[in-house]
């Protein structure tokens, strides 16, 4: 008779047991398959909001458990006068996101966002920064010459970065018929320092300037010495 009893009370628990799992399980939510990203752009020297930046957006996918390695546009933004883009899109099986920043006068910049960061919310925030670019032409010319002594040296005084920017290496040139040029680029809207030394009838002159270098011009820098 104990063993009779036992039997239906086992039941009725486990019983209890699968009603609770299925209930827990039927109430964990679905992942939401609408995503955003919302990016904030500062200027990278004043840590201001930067508006008019040109955004795109790319990632990588697994179609099949295959990896396309190749990344597809997702969206492109501008940022606004708070300095913010948004993007929205549908979740994929993504490998990961690419943001770049696309704009003529500023510096090319790619920030990766992985897919992960889309797990514990639809909707996320990434603060990216945006460096001003500017375009100097310098020319060195010998416009007094003397003799086949004559000589010049010059260098930028170019702030490292981490952009491709003009080389601050010594040029030196020899001669009555110096006339050389180059075009680089450099971070803008700041002054850019530069150094030339001229010897001329064994006598050394150094010369240390500055060129303010707007973003987004042609800034003429003219040695004429």
């Amino acid at each position: 008779m104990k063993h009779a009893l036992r039997t239906p009370w086992r039941i009725w628990v486990l019983t209890l047991v699968i009603a609770v799992s299925l209930a827990s399980g039927g109430c964990r939510p679905e992942p939401d398959n609408n995503l955003a990203l919302h990016v904030t752009v500062l200027h990278a020297d004043t840590g201001n909001p930067a508006s008019d930046i040109d955004l795109e957006l790319e990632r990588r996918v697994l179609e099949n458990g295959v990896l396309n390695g190749n990344y597809q546009p997702v969206g492109s933004a501008t940022s606004d006068a708070e300095g913010t883009a948004h993007f929205f899109f549908n979740r994929v099986n993504a490998l990961d996101y690419q943001l770049n920043l696309v704009s003529t006068d500023w510096f090319p910049r790619s920030d990766f966002i992985q897919p992960d960061a889309f797990v514990e919310s639809s909707e996320v925030e990434h603060t990216t920064e945006a460096t001003p670019r500017g375009t100097v032409h310098i020319r060195i010319v010998n416009a007094y010459p003397l003799d086949e002594d004559d000589k010049v040296q010059f260098r930028t005084l170019n702030p490292p970065s981490e952009f491709l920017t003009c080389s601050n290496a010594w040029e030196t040139h020899m001669g009555t018929e110096v006339d050389v040029e180059r075009t680089c680029d450099v971070e803008a809207d700041r002054y850019l320092p530069y150094r030339y030394h001229v010897t001329r009838n064994g006598e050394l002159t150094e010369y240390l300037d500055s060129l303010w270098v707007p973003r987004g011009e042609l800034t003429e820098l003219l040695i004429a010495y």
